[in-house]
């Protein structure tokens, strides 16, 4: 009978689902996901955590409540404090595991690898303790964790593939409104926790751009320029997105998902904001919690599209009943200065 081991379906689920399914898999695990995130999760893991912690690590043990339904013989919860030389994951993710164990709720043992970077430089001793409980052959499990970043790469540079160069982008995005997605990978494809935003825009003709849109290198070279190193991964990401995006002609907007309490959105989300200020780029920057408010939502992306597609290309502050800026016959001609809201907070 095949070990069957547990991975939560929240917070760096989505940068490395398929890197550690496979590796898992090829070991000869059996790899539990737990499902999609809905209200009895977000219930689930109020429970279990402070008050104080952020939504996403609330959906995180909400997901952990779940997967126990179905009796994993292990949790896989890496302690991620680094993954490149330069820079460090956010503390909550790092402490994740203390928090679980330190829980009233009784839990399978843990696989609970360290991988830091900064310290190490090498991931040898994250894959021993991650295989660990499956095989001690190092080679079965060097084999295995190559095949499974092999994978993940395919499925990154798929994602890139998507990636439009400037010309390409004008040329695709037509009578869209280029509309760049801002924010970490679990609070941008959790449909529960960001209220289906990414639906939302789609039907109201907005082409979106995702993080992943821009690669890795071009995002670095974007940041360079910077008086002083970013030392969080996830800023590194969202503030060479910003500059990435920034690079595409013609009207576009932004609209940043940050989650209330984050101590990593609160500076460099004002950081990405005084740079689309400054670029002349509108943005929404719409801040979630536990409190729904899908109408709420719904109004404020309404109004921050209109005030994109109505602008003139100079200061004109009179629009005509039907939307339309006053003699401009073609509707829309371009944006002027920069307009951004912020301090709205949704779920």
């Amino acid at each position: 009978m095949n070990i069957r081991i547990g991975i939560p379906r929240a917070l760096l689920y989505y940068n490395y689902v398929t890197l550690w399914k496979t590796f898992f898999t090829l070991l000869g695990a059996e790899v539990l996901i737990s499902g999609y995130t809905n209200k009895l999760t977000l219930d689930l893991g109020r429970d279990m955590v402070v008050d104080e912690a952020c939504l996403p690590v609330k959906i995180f043990f909400g997901h952990t409540a779940q997967l126990l339904e179905q009796k994993p013989d292990f949790l896989f919860v890496p302690r991620m404090v680094s993954v490149e030389k330069s820079a460090y994951i956010c503390p909550k993710i790092i402490g994740l595991p203390d928090i679980l164990e330190a829980g009233k709720k009784e839990m399978p043992a843990l696989i609970k690898p360290t991988m830091n970077m900064v310290s190490t430089g090498n991931i040898d001793s994250f894959l021993r303790e991650a295989g660990s409980c499956l095989t001690t052959d190092r080679r079965k499990i060097s084999r295995a964790w190559k095949i499974a970043r092999q994978e993940q790469n395919a499925e990154d540079r798929q994602a890139l593939d998507k990636s439009r160069s400037t010309e390409i982008g004008a040329a695709r995005t037509g009578s869209k409104l280029p509309m760049l997605l801002l924010g970490h990978r679990y609070n941008l494809y959790d449909d529960f926790l960001n209220l289906n935003i990414r639906k939302r825009l789609w039907q109201m003709g907005c082409d979106l751009w995702t993080p992943e849109q821009f690669s890795e290198e071009s995002k670095e070279d974007t940041i360079k320029t910077l008086p002083k190193a970013i030392f969080w991964t996830f800023g590194k990401d969202i503030l060479g997105t910003v500059r990435c995006f920034s690079r595409l002609p013609g009207p576009k907007g932004v609209v940043i998902i940050s989650s209330f309490g984050c101590g990593i959105d609160s500076f460099i989300g004002n950081m990405a904001m005084r740079y689309l200020h400054k670029a002349g780029i509108p943005y929404l920057n719409i801040t979630l919690d536990e409190h729904s408010g899908e109408a709420g939502l719904e109004t404020r992306l309404e109004a921050f599209l209109d005030m994109i597609r109505w602008r003139r290309p100079f200061n004109e502050d009179h629009i005509s009943s039907y939307g339309t800026p006053l003699g401009d016959p073609e509707g829309y001609a371009g944006i002027h200065g920069v307009y951004g809201y912020s301090a709205t907070s949704y779920q």
